[in-house]
């Protein structure tokens, strides 16, 4: 099939889909259609089969839990599997890079660029074809309305089949938003050529390459310099370090006489400083092991100072981490506290490649390639997690006394759970506070009331409430 028929259909299913609808069952639909449609084009270009699972998987948990963080999560793996599926041996960063710029310019690109003598032929031998289906379609179309309006008059039982026909939906908004549906969807068929582009990621290395000796003996009374200047900044760090953390770990013993408020400024300084030393970890084993150090035989001193660096960051890691699991234990889950374990399993897992880059003499490449695919990765495993739920389940669950208006702030998810608790618990509830409860659990009630087909989440099947 043409790929113009192609986008064609798709536009005008992405507009059944999606024109004037909330995120829900729409989004996990055309999911499927986007991985049939890249799956059935070119079959020298190879599906990447997990990162199309990744992304409809997305879909499934914007269907589960419609937050703005899932879908945010959903249109990122939907980037990351466009690039994939243009190449599928480029880096994630590279691959998202990929998808976001085909969405945007793949057509201008196919303007300006001359058309393969191959594309030529098969585009000429495929125009009369379509021109005659196009031609064919629109005559059709003509005949059906004349001949539609002339047996409208002359048969009541048509004519009144012929008015419940309703084409209120067509608009000039609709028109212009299912013409973007069209342009998506042709992107996505027809591709731009990036092919240099492929190839410069691809030709980029994650070793360091290996000098020879020559160059060595060259350099070695700098690197005796650089090796000279990067233990006493590594050694000096150390010991700064090994004393704030004994400084920490005696607050830590104290914090029985510290107030809540004291506490969270503890917790949030701790994260303070610990970004500001991973930035300067990251930093300065960049900068002293961007080159030949990696591969001088006297390099012992540094790269064992640089492993003792990384592993206080690493007792720094946990020692923030369990501040802030006795500040969610005294005083619940907030999105914020959240962030914090959620960075510091980020800062482990850089802090890991660190070693992993002074080690094995990788590059910056390897750091940037390694880290931003387990972003990603964090940021498809958090997109499964209902957190508007999970939080108010938590703070209802284990406080004495949850903070309720920081409850009702949240998204619309939790206005079941909250309800529930307010009946079981109306004796001891402040009447402003039932109202609230109330009001939000009535919204929330007409909200999925008003929902159509599409924009069905799994509520709806759940509760039966699907019309």
């Amino acid at each position: 099939m043409n790929i113009h028929i192609k986008s064609s259909v798709s536009a005008i299913a992405f507009s059944l889909l999606f024109y004037s609808k909330s995120f829900g069952l729409n989004l996990f639909l055309i999911s499927i259609l986007v991985v049939v449609l890249v799956a059935s084009i070119r079959k020298e270009r190879t599906v990447s089969w997990a990162y199309a699972l990744t992304y409809v998987a997305t879909a499934i948990f914007v269907f589960s839990n419609p937050s703005g963080f899932a879908i945010f999560a959903h249109f990122m793996a939907f980037m990351v599997f466009v690039g994939k599926s243009i190449s599928h041996k480029s880096s994630v960063y590279f691959s998202w890079f990929l998808g976001i710029t085909n969405m945007i310019i793949a057509s201008i690109s196919h303007l300006n660029q001359n058309d393969k003598s191959e594309e030529k032929k098969e585009r000429q031998k495929s125009s009369p074809e379509l021109i005659n289906r196009l031609k064919g379609g629109l005559i059709a179309l003509a005949c059906l309305f004349l001949f539609g309006m002339l047996y409208k008059n002359a048969n009541p039982v048509f004519g009144n089949l012929i008015a419940q026909i309703n084409l209120d939906f067509i608009s000039i908004p609709w028109l212009f938003f299912t013409l973007l549906g069209y342009v998506i969807f042709l992107h996505l068929l027809r591709p731009f050529n990036a092919e240099e582009l492929i190839a410069f990621d691809l030709a980029q290395p994650n070793e360091l390459a290996t000098p020879t000796e020559l160059v060595m003996i060259g350099d070695k009374k700098k690197l005796i310099g650089e090796h000279t200047l990067g233990s006493m900044v590594f050694l000096a760090l150390n010991l700064l370090l090994i004393f704030y953390l004994s400084t920490d770990i005696v607050y830590l013993f104290q914090k029985n006489d510290i107030t809540n408020s004291e506490y969270s400024q503890a917790v949030h300084q701790g994260v303070y400083a610990l970004l500001f030393s991973i930035v300067c970890a990251i930093a300065l084993i960049l900068y002293f092991f961007r080159g030949n150090l990696n591969f001088f035989k006297g390099n012992e001193r540094i790269k064992s100072l640089t492993y003792v660096w990384i592993g206080l960051n690493l007792l720094l890691v946990v020692i923030t981490c369990y501040k802030n699991f006795t500040y969610v234990e005294a005083l619940g889950l907030t999105y914020k506290r959240i962030g914090v374990f959620v960075y510091l399993l980020l800062t482990l897992t850089g802090l890991i490649t660190a070693y992993i880059k002074v080690a094995q003499r990788k590059n910056f490449v390897y750091l940037v390639r390694t880290n931003i695919a387990t972003v990603f990765v964090f940021l498809v495993i958090s997109a499964a997690v209902p957190w508007d739920k999970a939080i108010t389940s938590y703070n209802l669950n284990t406080l004495h006394n949850p903070d309720i208006y920081y409850l009702l702030s949240l998204g619309e998810s939790n206005s079941k759970q909250l309800y529930s608790y307010a009946k079981a618990n109306k004796n001891s509830l402040e009447g402003d506070i039932k109202k609230s409860i109330g009001e939000k659990f009535t919204a929330f009630l007409e909200l999925q009331s008003e929902k159509t087909w599409q924009e069905y989440t799994l509520y709806q099947i759940v509760n039966n409430k699907t019309k």
